[in-house]
């Protein structure tokens, strides 16, 4: 995994102060469950990423920090420790943000999957643990084990044909 430069100078959000990037915008609740899937509103969230990053982050400005230091015991000075407090503190915060996310967007699939297909939560559920590919593979894969006509929802989308 490629990890990115640490991003400079973004005007923080004093209520998410944690955060460096900008986050995922879903599409309206009117969309389609389809085009929500190809748009990336239920995958994986990158708040995970972001967390190891900046212990990356915190590796690479401990090691400069060292480099520059005058003194005898960098590694007990208390500029180092607070290098890594703020590092572990952003860390944990877009952990817990990710798991949040993470739950949030799943339990969003399923409703979303439940009300296009019209079926039962805990039978899209079992459909999910067996099932080993994406999530627009899932939705494909769900609609034809109700029958539905691929070609048909394609249509529905607005999306054109892939073959």
């Amino acid at each position: 995994m490629k990890i990115p430069k640490k991003p400079s100078g973004r005007i923080s959000n004093r209520f998410f102060w944690w955060r460096r990037f900008p986050t995922h915008k879903c599409l309206p609740t009117k969309s389609t469950t389809l085009n929500k899937i190809r748009h990336g509103d239920f995958e994986y969230p990158d708040f995970f990423h972001q967390a190891k990053w900046e212990l990356h982050w915190m590796e690479d400005e401990q090691v400069e920090f060292v480099k520059n230091y005058k003194g005898r015991q960098p590694l007990h000075d208390k500029d180092y420790i607070d290098i890594e407090l703020r590092a572990r503190k952003r860390y944990n915060k877009l952990f817990e943000d990710g798991r949040k996310e993470e739950f949030t967007r799943m339990e969003k699939l399923v409703s979303s999957l439940r009300k296009t297909f019209k079926i039962d939560k805990d039978k899209i559920e079992v459909m999910m643990e067996v099932f080993d590919g994406s999530t627009e593979e899932l939705y494909f894969h769900i609609a034809k084990e109700l029958g539905y006509n691929i070609d048909t929802l394609n249509k529905l989308n607005n999306i054109k044909i892939k073959k």
